[in-house]
Formats: C-alpha cells, structure tokens, sequence
C-alpha cells in the first residue's frame, strides 16, 4: 500500500506537470480540456470501483459528509472514498469478524478520529501532502512524508486492524482504550 498511494500521487503529479508544460508549448487551454475530462473519469471511476474489490468489502463513496460507527457494528473490510468529510470510527465495542480488517481511506480533506482498544493491534500506512497524525500518543507526519506505526504488539495481537490512507489533507487521531 505505501509504495502504491505514493505512485498514485506522484504519477498524478506528474501527469498534470506534464499537461501543464505541454499546453505552455502548443498554447493549449489546459482547462478547457483537463476539467471535464477529469469529470468524466471521476464518473467512469464511480461506476466501475464496486466491481473491483470483493464482495466482502463494504464500499462507501461520497463528495461531501460525515461517516460515523459506534456503538456495537460488524467491522469488516471496508474502503471509504471522501472528496472533504469528517470520519470516526469507534471500535470499542464492535466486532472483528476476522482475524484481520482492512479499513482502506482515500479523501482529499479529511478528519479521521479512531478509538482502538488496545488489544487489538493497529497498523498504519499514511501518504498524503499534508498530513498531521496523533497515534497512541505519537505525533506523526508533516509535509509530504509518509507514516508508518505499528502498535506495541501488533505481531502477536488476536485481532488486527489494518488502516491504509491516501490524502491530500488530512488529520488522523487514534485514540487508545485501556482496558481496565
């Protein structure tokens, strides 16, 4: 996952330099022609991403809002897609089906609060521009440098919990639960 959201954004960084230079060149009105392009593909992408990942991942795409879980939910494999949105999620008192969940985040502005009992083992891969992370306690992050964490004791945890994130902007808080 890390190395493939860096390719992501950086191919898209580089295509749009490329158009960018090519339309200095050939005096191309760049935007007339890249805006609704972009629009078709954001439509086609809408289309055809549900039949891409298994039956098994809860797919959640929208431009603007909020996603929230708590209390007591089925966790499962899931892939949220944001333009600019708010997303928490409380695992306190939801239930691992599987050994491992893949919570799988892509937005453009997003403000993610997670709380993660400690028993349950929390791995995250984190590219974006910006990007500002308190992770148990950790600051993580900064300008276009990419975050990695593993919790204490992630390898011999019963229950896992995969978060892979690409954003433009985002701020990412994980809050632990003690158990008492």
């Amino acid at each position: 996952m890390q190395n493939r959201g860096q390719l992501i954004l950086g191919g898209l960084l580089i295509l749009f330099g490329v158009m960018f230079l090519m339309s200095n060149f050939f005096n191309i009105d760049f935007g007339a022609l890249c805006w609704p392009t972009v629009i078709i593909l954001i439509g086609v992408w809408i289309i055809v991403r549900p039949r891409m990942i298994s039956e098994e991942t809860d797919l959640r795409m929208w431009v603007f809002g909020d996603h929230y879980r708590r209390g007591e939910w089925q966790a499962k494999d899931q892939e949220i897609w944001s333009f600019i949105g708010d997303i928490n999620l409380d695992f306190t008192q939801a239930v691992l089906e599987n050994p491992e969940t893949s919570l799988n985040i892509y937005c453009f502005v997003a403000d993610i609060d997670l709380t993660v009992p400690e028993d349950i083992g929390l791995s995250v891969s984190w590219f974006g521009f910006v990007t500002d992370g308190h992770i148990h306690e950790k600051r993580l992050g900064g300008f276009v440098s990419p975050v990695h964490y593993k919790s204490d004791g992630y390898d011999t945890a019963k229950k896992k919990l995969i978060l892979e994130m690409v954003s433009f902007v985002g701020d990412l808080k994980v809050h632990p639960l003690r158990k008492s």
